[in-house]
């Protein structure tokens, strides 16, 4: 596992918009590893040095509220527009085909940029996410009329100012049986907490969580024909309860699944030696 300062002394910055943050080892075929909201790549930091012995690891820090850089006002922050974000950060590294892997509401953002970018993927591999109707889980609908509230996102952050709430189920305890306050307060959430503008990125994305993209996106990828391999974290039964992988699973014409059963929806934070395996097995025997 990688420390949160050595992570934060590794990212690298993108020179896109006002920048954007990523971290890059290895070589090899290319993983591109996406977050959920109020998080960034350090939620990989378990599974990043293994893997990063035998791929291109790239995690790209997305503007979703746990990012370190604030993007311009202008810049469009629907699942659309952070799509089109992505594909400028890939040709910025000159990237040709790769492996997205994608948890939590990446996962939703994955299937967006896989539904309008399907030549640029070689494969991807889900975990708990967002799909057709539900974007997002029904826990956190209230978030896109509540981000319109005056002073509703500084009491958030003042909320996640205090560690001891940071693991409650009313705010990111039931994502995660392993991970720790501490490591939610450092690696996660702290440039909300301490950055307006970036609390700013956060509600311009939140307003954009709507089903139609994940519908429309689930059309689209009816002809998906790169390989897909969903991992479901089993403890996860009230945000991506399984009933979501089923659908997950029928979106894609080439997909498979398999369990977790120890871990909620951070896999990679619960279960990282079984996340580990259960990629290189995926590319081992299906991109290969």
């Amino acid at each position: 596992m990688i420390s949160f300062a050595t992570y934060s002394e590794q990212l690298k910055i993108a020179p896109l918009d006002n920048g954007i943050s990523y971290w890059e080892k290895g070589n090899g075929p290319v993983l591109l590893f996406l977050h959920g909201a109020l998080g960034n790549g350090y939620t990989w930091r378990k599974i990043l040095p293994e893997l990063s012995q035998h791929f291109r690891c790239i995690a790209i820090h997305l503007p979703l509220g746990g990012h370190q850089i604030a993007l311009s006002k202008q810049t469009d922050l629907s699942p659309a527009g952070i799509s089109r974000l992505l594909n400028d950060f890939v040709e910025y590294l000159k990237l040709d085909r790769f492996t997205i892997v994608a948890n939590d509401t990446g996962g939703a953002y994955a299937q967006v940029f896989a539904s309008l970018y399907p030549q640029r993927i070689r494969g991807m591999i889900l975990s708990n996410c967002e799909v057709k109707k539900v974007f997002p889980p029904a826990s956190f609908v209230y978030l896109r009329y509540a981000v319109h509230i005056p002073y509703f996102l500084f009491v958030m952050s003042r909320l996640f100012s205090k560690k001891k709430w940071l693991k409650s189920s009313f705010v990111l305890g039931k994502l995660s049986v392993q991970v720790t306050s501490e490591e939610l307060s450092q690696g996660y959430v702290h440039s909300f907490v301490h950055d307006p503008a970036i609390r700013d990125d956060f509600k311009k994305a939140v307003i954009h969580w709507r089903p139609y993209y994940t519908i429309t996106a689930a059309k689209k990828l009816q002809t998906f024909q790169s390989p897909v391999l969903i991992i479901w974290g089993g403890l996860d039964t009230s945000l991506f309860p399984k009933k979501l992988m089923q659908q997950l699973l029928n979106v894609f014409p080439h997909a498979e699944w398999q369990e977790i059963p120890e871990a909620r929806t951070y896999i990679q934070e619960d279960a990282p030696e079984k996340t580990i395996q259960l990629i290189n097995k995926f590319i081992n025997e299906k991109l290969n």
